[in-house]
Formats: structure tokens, C-alpha cells, sequence
């Protein structure tokens, strides 16, 4: 996991207080890891505006340096003594030149280090930890976290932090809907797919556009008989509702489309 690994543990900020999350994620016998995790194409659960939003993030902290970089000149037998937070950042992926704080966005993130130091977005080496994304988010979009953190390692008893930058979780933020783009009721700000979408398919003679040629549709051409500009029954395409397109149609009723 590497680089990508190191960044995805710094998603965590003190937020405000609140029930804190479990660390019980079973990562099996991996020695680090997180859940979810970008690298399989998981990303924070959705949100939808205005309605309460929790979900969790865990991760499993390596315990040495190099299984984070194994480029790194440091010994394989090197501790990694704590991964910390210095700052994030929430992108528009829609703009990538405007950002937000994650109050901004009606979120926080709160941090369960275990009471394992007194930052609480800190965490040691070879532990386990969770964080909870929370709050009720008020402005819509697709954000990616953009985040700051320190690796600390101990050299020859010397602490030695290094920062690094990265942004990998994306969160979109939006309403409940239709996601199919190629549905008629298609609602591009849907980030949650509530079963509703619909596709009427056409057929000649439907002239209601509800998938079938009935009796419907031969009402539509007698209210509209006689017409002879922008004839909207004008099923033959001639420039009027005349009784060639009432024939048409009956060569066709009872038709599903």
C-alpha cells in the first residue's frame, strides 16, 4: 500500500463530541491496511444534504517504516512510531481551485486513537484505530480529501518527522434519485440511487409517450383532426391530422412498445 497507505491515515481530525467509533475491522492477517480502502475502488459511503451522516473509516498502522515505503533508508527492523495529522483539505472535484474545511461542509471527523496519546489524532505503530465521519452536511458536490500528515521514527534517539501530502478518499455529498443517465427522469445531482428511474420507450403510433398505442392515442388524433400547422398527431409527417394518420394508427393499435 505504501505511499498511498501513509496518506489515507491522516483522514482523521478531532471533531466535535460524539460517540466514538470500533476499532474491530478484521484486516485478517494483513499488517496493515484500511477499510475502505481507494486502491479497491471503495470510498466513503455517499451523503445526501440536510439528512444525518455517519460512516467509518479503519485502519491498521504498520509497525515498521518500511512496510509504508520500502524505499526509505531506513533498517527493515525500524519502528514506525506514530502517524499524525497536520491538516485536511476538502477539493471540489468540480473546481479544483476552490476547497473546504470540513465544517464548511457540515462535517467532522472524529478521531479513536485508544487513548493511546493524548492527540487524538495520532497513532502509534502496529495498532489498530478507527475514525467516524459525522455530522449533517449542507452544500452538495464531489470532494476529495486532500491531506497532510507527519510519519515519526526515532534515530538514534532522535525524533525524525517527515510530511507528506496526499488525497485519495472522495466523497460526494448530493440527493437521493434517479442515476441512470440514460433514464428520462436521470438527476445528475444523485449520489444514491432511490429505484426510481424510468425509460418510456417509443413506438410509432404512442403518441403520449406511454409505451403502448391505445385508445389514448386515437383521442389525441380526433381532438386534433383537421389540423394543418404544427400538428402534433401528424403521424405521417404530411403537415396535417388527417384521416391517413387515423388509419395509420389503427394499422397499429394495441401495440406495446
Amino acid at each position: 500500500m505504501k505511499n498511498i497507505l501513509l496518506g489515507l491515515f491522516a483522514i482523521f481530525m478531532l471533531g466535535s463530541v460524539s460517540a466514538q467509533c470500533i476499532a474491530d475491522y478484521d484486516f485478517g492477517i494483513e499488517t496493515s491496511g484500511i477499510s475502505p480502502n481507494p486502491s479497491l475502488g471503495e470510498q466513503f459511503a455517499p451523503a445526501i444534504t440536510l439528512l444525518p451522516y455517519y460512516d467509518v473509516l479503519h485502519i491498521l498502522i504498520p509497525q515498521y517504516v518500511l512496510e509504508i515505503d520500502s524505499t526509505l533508508p531506513f533498517s527493515p527492523t525500524t519502528p514506525l512510531d506514530s502517524i499524525e495529522l497536520i491538516s485536511i483539505v476538502m477539493v471540489d472535484l468540480n473546481d479544483t481551485l476552490t476547497s473546504y474545511s470540513l465544517p464548511q461542509l457540515g462535517l467532522d471527523v472524529v478521531c479513536n486513537n485508544n487513548g493511546d496519546s493524548g492527540y487524538p489524532c495520532s497513532f502509534l505503530g502496529g495498532n489498530q484505530y478507527c475514525a467516524s465521519l459525522e455530522g449533517t452536511p449542507f452544500l452538495s458536490g464531489s470532494f476529495r480529501a486532500d491531506i497532510t500528515v507527519k510519519g515519526w521514527v526515532t534515530i538514534f534517539g532522535f525524533a525524525f518527522g517527515q510530511e507528506q501530502l496526499f488525497g485519495s478518499l472522495n466523497l460526494n455529498i448530493g440527493t437521493e434519485g434517479c442515476m441512470d443517465p440514460l433514464a428520462d427522469n436521470y438527476d445528475p445531482a444523485a449520489v444514491v440511487d432511490d429505484g426510481s428511474c424510468t425509460t418510456v420507450v417509443a413506438c410509432f403510433g404512442d403518441l403520449n409517450g406511454d409505451s403502448s398505442v391505445t385508445v389514448t392515442d386515437l383521442l389525441l388524433i380526433l381532438s386534433d383532426f383537421g389540423c394543418t400547422t404544427n400538428c402534433t398527431t401528424d403521424i405521417n409527417n404530411d403537415g396535417v391530422t388527417s384521416v391517413a394518420d387515423l388509419l395509420l394508427l389503427l394499422s397499429v393499435f394495441g401495440t406495446l412498445c
